[in-house]
């Protein structure tokens, strides 16, 4: 996404994941990824419609989960399946960074959990 745009993912996007028998991508636009408690299914998004998505560097204090262990299995980065890795100042959850290699660079915020900042 680039710096100063932002857009609406209409499909589920994020945790929790949920099996599948088709191999769909996880996420839009990310990698299909295999069921490990099935031998033959695939993992889907069965998470939230309708995130916001930010370039990462757009959502201005936001800070990691500090318990960013157990989002960080990627081989280079938070690959988002593990749910929400962002913070606002105050600790609540509010979205998701996705930095993989083979993902998109990306922040999705819940729509639930933010709402516009008015300067």
């Amino acid at each position: 996404m680039p710096l100063g745009f932002f857009a609406l993912e209409p499909g589920p996007w994020g945790a929790p994941l949920v099996p599948s028998a088709e191999p769909h991508p996880v996420f839009p636009g990310g990698p299909c990824v295999g069921d490990p408690d099935s031998d033959d299914g695939f993992l889907v998004s069965a998470g939230t419609r309708n995130t916001v998505v930010l370039h990462p560097d757009d959502a201005r204090g936001l800070r990691q989960d500090p318990d960013l262990a157990r989002h960080c299995s990627g081989c280079c980065g938070l690959h988002g399946r593990a749910g929400m890795n962002r913070q606002c100042p105050c600790g609540a959850h509010v979205g998701t960074l996705v930095n993989d290699c083979n993902t998109a660079y990306e922040l999705h915020l819940e729509p639930s959990r933010v709402r516009p900042a008015t300067d």
